[in-house]
Order: structure tokens, then sequence, then C-alpha cells
């Protein structure tokens, strides 16, 4: 029988041993699956055994990945062991090397079903371990038994050999991830340099101090500029100079860490001078240590939008112009632009109701043309309408502010006088007369007579009906004395 059948290393040659060993720590550029063929390969020279197994231990299971054996093996590569039906369960459990010279008389082994299906007399096993995690386990059976124990050097050796496999799946594992980060990380800047690209808004990258680093075809578009021509400029020379102190002051906010980001709408001048107006949203880019890096920024090109913004202003306010032209029209004679009957309703009701809560005076005063019809046939109707335009006026100039004149009816008109008196609906109502009486504008001249009445608190619950048809009274009693003056109810 052989040294290696009696337990020793390659006939004692542990020189030849060590140096296999060291050819084993020297492998490079090679898969797994080769450096598990080397470690097999060399552990069974060294220890003389037939059969090699590398396999993974995970969720009390064992499964062989690689098999060197002279005959057919006993497992296949792959095949999924329950651990506890195996001799490698008792490496994972001491955690420590294991070696039984001859299974059928080692009371623990020989109970194990593996040994009842193969027969595999002689076992050496160490487990595998990454880190502290034991992950697997290097296997060397064989059908012969051993006449003598292995010594603890063997042992020793076979637990160097599985510690360092362990070393060489790391770092596999390592380069396996490192690989797949790699292949992340250039997908990665393959989306985002497609993105950049084909973004349908601008986006830019610009230093701490705004020069621009990078620029996509959207932002170039709406800039007017390369991005190699940008790349020698800064954005506060592109920006309209009334909105840079804005954009300054929040970029100050976000170095200062006050705010995360910001969004404003601004303008910037092109090349052509022409004015471009963009929806701004920046953010701050940090370095891995916390510190500002860079600002990156989307610019999206609202000019039309602004555009038609503007465009909608300006005709709500035509609308709201027309149709303030239209409740003017509505609530006006046509001929003399005078309150109509309608609109002279509505303000009576107002300053009523004004009237009655804080117990002022409202004075109605009666206006009528004297003689319109004679006046009237004698230079026409165009001659009279032209009268009546010359009376309104001349009502409108002698009134006050507040003061309502209405068309009543024909040559007949009604002034309105809130919080007003007797005796300064009296003054008002000569004033009136008067103007009338003086105006030099029309071929004859026309006087008109005014009926006065001053409704107070006292008179509340009369009807306005009522209160018209008193200053109705006072003016046919000023017809009666003679004309061109005035009479008080």
């Amino acid at each position: 029988m052989s040294e290696a059948r009696c337990g020793e290393v390659m006939g004692g040659d542990w020189a030849k041993a060590l140096d296999a060993v060291r050819q084993l720590l020297g492998l490079s550029n090679c898969t797994i699956t080769e450096t598990y063929d080397h470690y097999l390969t060399t552990a069974r020279a060294i220890f003389g055994m037939d059969i090699a197994i590398i396999g993974s231990v995970k969720d009390g299971t064992f499964t062989p990945l690689r098999i060197q054996s002279t005959h057919p093996p006993p497992v296949a590569a792959g095949q999924a062991l329950a651990l506890e039906a195996t001799f490698v369960v008792e490496a994972i459990r001491t955690g420590h090397a294991i070696s039984c010279p001859h299974v059928a008389r080692d009371l623990v082994l020989r109970g194990h079903p593996i040994y009842a299906d193969t027969k595999l007399e002689s076992y050496l096993g160490a487990p595998i371990r990454i880190g502290d995690e034991i992950i697997g386990a290097l296997s060397l059976l064989d059908p012969t038994p051993r006449d003598h124990p292995f010594s603890p050097d063997s042992v020793a050796l076979l637990e160097l050999l599985a510690e360092t496999l362990g070393r060489a799946i790391e770092r596999d594992r390592l380069e396996a991830e490192r690989r797949e980060a790699d292949k992340e990380r250039t997908a990665a800047i393959a989306f985002f340099q497609t993105a950049f690209a084909n973004a349908p808004i601008g986006i830019t990258v610009v230093d701490l101090d705004g020069k621009f680093l990078r620029a996509n075809p959207a932002a170039c578009r709406l800039f007017g500029y390369s991005e190699e021509e940008l790349q020698a400029r800064d954005f506060q020379s592109l920006t309209y100079p009334e909105d840079l102190s804005m954009d300054l002051m929040q970029l100050e906010e976000i170095k200062a860490g006050l705010i995360s980001e910001y969004e404003m709408d601004k303008r910037y001048v092109r090349p052509d001078g022409t004015i471009v107006w963009a929806q701004l949203n920046v953010a701050l880019v940090h370095n891995e240590d916390g510190s500002p890096r860079c600002f990156i920024s989307q610019i999206h090109d609202i000019t039309a939008e602004r555009t038609l913004i503007r465009e909608l202003d300006q005709k709500r306010r035509q609308l709201e112009e027309a149709n303030q032209k239209l409740t003017q029209l509505a609530s006006l004679d046509p001929l003399t632009g005078t309150l109509n009957r309608r609109a002279l309703r509505h303000r009576l009701d107002q300053e009523m109701a004004r009237a009655n809560a804080q117990g002022t005076p409202l004075a109605f005063i009666m206006v009528d043309v004297d003689d319109f019809k004679p006046y009237n046939d004698r230079y026409g109707h165009l001659a009279g309408d032209i009268a009546l335009k010359e009376v309104a006026q001349c009502m409108r100039a002698a009134s006050r502010a507040d003061d309502a004149v209405c068309r009543f009816g024909g040559e007949e008109f009604l002034l309105l006088l809130p919080q007003t008196p007797q005796a300064e609906a009296r003054k008002v109502a000569e004033r009136v007369r008067q103007s009338i009486a003086t105006s030099t504008a029309l071929p004859e001249r026309v006087t008109v007579s005014a009926g006065v009445h001053v409704y107070t608190p006292s008179e509340r619950g009369l009807p306005i009906d009522r209160l018209i048809a008193q200053a109705d009274a006072a003016l046919y009693e000023a017809k009666r004395n003679g004309k061109n003056r005035v009479e008080i109810m």
C-alpha cells in the first residue's frame, strides 16, 4: 500500500504538496469552473483519493458543483442532497475539517445514508468559508479504507486548500458583482445620454458659478447657441436683466441648504436679441461627501403659452370693455346719453333705500322744455333732437357728480339728487334752468320749467310714482306761472 493510502500526502513529499498549493494560489484569468477543476485535481493528487467534490451548502441542502472521479461518481453535479444524509454535515456542524480513514468503524459517519448507498470507506472534508459564513465544502472520498489515520498536518493542509478556495470564490463573486455594477452603470449612462439627448425640454448642467458644462439639443435650440458656444458662457449672460436677481437669490438659497430646488418663469435673450420665456426648474447635485457639485436645470419653452395668455388677457379686457359698453348702452337713452327709464328705476330703488337707511333727504327735479312743439315744428325734428341733446348736456354740466339725469319721456327729464335738502335742490334747479336759458348753441333760445319735490323719511311708505308725481305737479305749477321758472311742491 502506498504512503498516501497510509494517510500521508504525496508519499510524504511535503515540498511537492506545498508547491502544488502555491500553483493554485497563482491561478489567474480562470473561470470559477476552471478554478474548481484545478483544486479538485490538486487535492486528489495530494491526498491520493479517488473522488473529489466541491459543493455548496445552503438551507440544509448540499449541492455538488464540480466532481472528479476515476470511476462513476456516487452523486451527480447539481443534484441537491439533504445535508444530514452526507458526510459533509459533520464538517459543517463542527466548523472544522474532519477525517475518517475507515467509515465502517466510525460510529457517526457509518450511520449516514450516503454510506449505506455508496460504501465509501475513507473521507476527508473541510468547510469553505467566505468571511465567517460557511458556503460549501471540499470533500475527498475513496472506496478503500486507510490503514492509518490522516495526520494532523494532512488535515491542516486540507483546511488550507478549503480556505484558499473560499477566497477564490469570494474574488469571483466580487468580480461578478463588479462586472454587473459596471454593466448597470454603463446601461444607466447610456440611458441618461439617450434621455438627455432626446428630451423634448432643455436640460443643462452648470457649475456653481453658473458656467454651462452640458446642454442638450433642446436647450441649444431654446437658447439659439450650440453646446460648444454655451460652454464658453454662463447662464447669467443669457438671462434677461430684470429676471437675474431673483434667479441668483434662489441659487444662493439652494447652496445654503435653505431650499432643495426652485422653479420660476424667466426670460432669456437669444443671439438675435429676441426674448424667449421659459419655465426653469433647478436642483443641486452633491458630491459623495455632501458638498455642492453642480446644478442641473430643466428649461421648458413657454413663449407660446405666454403669448397665448397675453392674447387671451387682451381679448378678455376687450370683452369686458364691450360688455361695459353694452351695459351702458342698455341703461342710456340713445339720443341724449342720459339714463333711460329702466336705469332710472334701478337708481331710484338704490337711492330710496339709502335715504331710508340714513335718514337723509332725496330731491326730485322734473324738467320740461318750454314750447318744444312749436320749436320742433319751426326747425324740424332733427333740430329738435339737437335741442334735446343740448338740454341734457346743460343739465349734466349744472348738476353734481352724484346726481342722476334721466330722460323721462319726450322733452321731459328727471334729475335725482341724493342727500339734498330743499334749499340745495332749489339752487341746483335754478342752475340747470339758467344754464339752458343762457345757452347759445341753438338757433333760438330754449328755456325749461322745473318742479321740485324733496322726499324725507317722514314720507316713508309712499310709492316712488307718488313722489315723482309731486315733482311733476310742481313742474306744471311753474308752467302755469309763466314758464322758465322753478317751483317747489
